[in-house]
């Protein structure tokens, strides 16, 4: 919040989506970020339309990430009286005037959003990822990464019920859903987004050189650890900690920040204060990178498929 009322001269609503863990403290916090800058915010629980979606989103969602993942299928029934709205995630830095984003015409598409991976289309037509993909009606030259999104509510609304769609999509793909609300949302919505440029979500700034540009983008830090977790000492780890330090959270003393600094190093993924912990992490990159994107990762996932058609069949019958 503070990073995007830094860079944009144009007034800003920020619209809160929380679930019944935000605290009393935090929600005082949060409308201070906004009064430092003049700008506002509203906050909305969104329980009662993720209780909506099921059992099955929740808990494939807390699986993959946390049920937070799913907010964004509420807003068009959340924020019923907006046409429009800029959806971010939480993992944000935004180091431009979000204005130039509002202003993106959608030419009649229900969403605009960057490409998930624009830099190196991992996603081979003979690939486990590819396979998923066209499995759940998704088009792998056109998959977006859903954490920064403009949306058309008033068109979705006319497109759609979201949530009641997304309950149907869950019940259909939970077997092979991996970035559930991510593939939800390219799957109910394929042919009928908008791709704009990637400097709207830029998604691969913790790969960037020490010098890397980052200026005029949305910085996106989906690669693990995240900078509050485990700095890499890349430029997107020093944007995130200025901007940090401005906030109502940053006000430390200079041993509370020495402290706080100290505590992510030490408890970042990257540190390795053990053999073993090395180890650890060796094991891991291997199940990852040999087992689960290779053959039997493939396997695995037609086997599921057949399972669940089984069991269709039976229910149907």
């Amino acid at each position: 919040m503070l990073s995007l009322f830094e860079r944009t001269k144009s007034r800003v609503c920020v619209h809160i989506l929380h679930d019944r863990t935000m605290t009393e403290g935090n929600r005082a916090l949060l409308r201070e970020t906004a009064e430092m800058y003049g700008q506002q915010t509203a906050f909305y629980d969104v329980t009662p339309c993720i209780d909506g979606i099921g059992n099955d989103a929740v808990e494939l969602a807390q699986k993959n990430c946390s049920v937070g993942t799913l907010f964004r299928l509420s807003i068009p029934d959340v924020l019923s009286s907006l046409e429009k709205v800029i959806y971010l995630d939480s993992d944000i830095v935004v180091n431009m005037d979000i204005r130039e984003l509002w202003d993106v015409p959608l030419e009649g598409y229900s969403l605009a959003g960057a490409l998930d991976r624009p830099e190196d289309n991992p996603y081979r037509c003979l690939s486990t990822k590819a396979f998923r993909l066209r499995h759940m009606g998704c088009d792998r030259k056109t998959y977006i990464n859903a954490g920064v999104l403009l949306m058309d509510l008033s068109r979705i609304r006319e497109k759609c019920r979201l949530l009641q769609q997304s309950v149907l999509w869950i019940q259909r793909y939970k077997h092979c859903a991996d970035a559930l609300d991510q593939d939800l949302i390219n799957s109910c919505f394929q042919g009928d987004i908008k791709i704009i440029d990637s400097k709207f979500n830029n998604c691969h700034a913790h790969r960037h050189v020490h010098d890397g540009d980052i200026s005029n983008c949305i910085l996106h830090a989906i690669g693990a650890p995240k900078p509050w977790d485990g700095p890499k000492g890349l430029a997107l780890d020093r944007l995130y900690w200025k901007t940090y330090l401005k906030t109502p959270w940053g006000r430390l003393t200079p041993g509370e920040t020495v402290d706080l600094l100290l505590d992510v190093i030490q408890n970042s993924p990257l540190t390795h204060r053990k053999t073993s912990q090395c180890y650890k992490k060796i094991g891991h990159r291997l199940r990852k990178d040999v087992l689960l994107e290779g053959y039997f990762s493939f396997l695995w996932l037609l086997l599921k498929n057949f399972c669940f058609r089984v069991s269709s069949y039976v229910r149907g019958r």
